[in-house]
């Protein structure tokens, strides 16, 4: 081997070690905006949590809880969890959010909007995501339990 094919091969061997560790790089910097992801999302759906009645979130074989009349402050939070929704929704279908991330949020999703509060005031402020009708078709797929809320989504992969 002479001087001059040990340079190539040495050089060869730095660029696939500098692609290596871009490739890493992109790979824990993904994961980390990821993490801080999830992490600003459950922050906000925790500020919409508290504004809301408790039995609202914890399930919906009580049928002794009522559901509480319609007011300015519950609509506000209704609107800021389907805005919240929404988001996920489109960083989801953008690719930003995995799937492992994706399917926790999409049962709770599933479960509070089968509510019958949640229902009713998403009915009530549907007119505003009328820019948005895939979201919509999403929204009452979820109403209505299915499992990806509607085909297109269905068949989306990240």
């Amino acid at each position: 081997m002479n001087s001059e094919t040990f340079l190539q091969a040495a050089q060869l061997g730095t660029i696939v070690v500098g692609f290596l560790g871009v490739a890493v790089t992109l790979r824990s910097h993904r994961r980390q905006m990821h993490a801080q992801m999830f992490i600003e999302f459950s922050s906000r759906f925790h500020e919409v949590l508290r504004a809301m009645p408790a039995h609202i979130w914890a399930g919906h074989g009580d049928e002794e809880a009522k559901i509480p009349a319609r007011s300015e402050e519950l609509t506000r939070s209704c609107m800021q969890c389907f805005h919240l929704v929404a988001a996920l929704y489109f960083l989801h279908k953008g690719g930003y959010i995995s799937r492992d991330l994706w399917k926790p949020w999409q049962s709770g999703i599933r479960r509070t909007m089968q509510g019958p509060l949640l229902q009713r005031e998403w009915f009530a402020l549907e007119g505003a995501f009328n820019h948005t009708p895939e979201f919509s078709r999403y929204m009452h797929g979820m109403i209505k339990g299915n499992a990806h809320g509607t085909r297109m989504h269905a068949t989306h992969v990240t």
